[in-house]
């Protein structure tokens, strides 16, 4: 049996290669992709790795500028509150200053407005005792100069009296300096109150007072002593709510000119007629010699 040729079998044509020339290979091709690939994966994970640095460096600069700038606003409002605080306290002590200044101009306007009244009571500070409201020494001596002159040129009599109290430092012992002032207080309340429109009544010092009897005659003088000396006598005196025991006093008298032409030799006179009522007894009236 004759097979016959189809006329439809298309005949495939083989490749033709030369014995000196090389076949390619199959997988060149893709593994030159596969390297390329591998260059550019590294490559990405260079560029990867860089940009993890890169966030890291901006994460901790961001950290620090973060950092800075709430230091900074901490400053911003401490120094906003020190300086509120500080105008707060000008704003005070301009205040205070204006208040200030108000007050001394009410006190200059009232100080030139009363300048009489103060200097009368500046004056009376000056002779004035602060226990007892008596005039002090210092007036005590102007004052009977100035009698003394007076009665030399009018011719005419001046008493004096100084009194002491009897045993005044045994009662400070024994009850206390501010129960003695109680005493002084009293009987300068009570010098002021028995004498005359003229007399002048002063605290010598201590408990040591006297009294100056304008144109009083010797016997005038020493029925005011023994006024004084049974008044004293009277006295209720009391501290803190209790009853002090009576004190008493010793006087000395002096008259010009009998015992003296000037105020020194005066008071030299009561003085020494003082002590000699502390010698004989203590609580009485004793007149000057000569």
């Amino acid at each position: 049996m004759i097979i016959e040729p189809s006329r439809n079998l298309t005949c495939v044509k083989t490749p033709f290669y030369r014995d000196d020339e090389d076949e390619p290979e199959p997988n060149t091709s893709l593994l030159w992709e596969v390297e390329r690939l591998r260059l550019k994966l590294d490559k990405v994970k260079q560029e990867k790795a860089k940009l993890l640095c890169n966030q890291k460096t901006l994460m901790f600069h961001t950290q620090a500028l973060s950092a800075l700038v709430s230091e900074l606003t901490q400053k911003l409002e401490a120094e906003r509150r020190d300086r509120k605080q500080t105008e707060s306290t000008y704003q005070f002590l301009v205040t205070n200053l204006l208040r200030e200044k108000a007050d001394l101009e009410i006190m200059l306007d009232t100080i030139v407005q009363h300048s009489d009244l103060m200097e009368e009571l500046l004056h009376e500070q000056c002779i004035r005792d602060p226990l007892t409201g008596l005039f002090n020494r210092r007036y005590l001596a102007k004052s009977l100069e100035r009698e003394v002159c007076r009665a030399q040129l009018t011719e005419r009599s001046l008493g004096l009296i100084m009194l002491d109290v009897d045993h005044f430092k045994g009662f400070n012992d024994t009850y206390g300096h501010e129960a003695g002032d109680v005493v002084l207080r009293e009987l300068g309340w009570l010098l002021k109150t028995e004498s005359g429109a003229l007399d002048i009544p002063c605290r010598y010092g201590g408990e040591e007072f006297m009294v100056i009897l304008p144109e009083a005659s010797l016997e005038k003088t020493q029925q005011q002593a023994e006024h004084i000396r049974r008044q004293v006598k009277r006295l209720k005196l009391t501290y803190l709510g209790q009853d002090l025991p009576g004190v008493s006093i010793s006087v000395g008298v002096a008259v010009f000119p009998q015992h003296g032409v000037t105020g020194n030799q005066l008071m030299q006179a009561a003085d020494a007629a003082l002590y000699q009522g502390k010698t004989q007894g203590r609580d009485r009236v004793v007149t000057a010699s000569g």
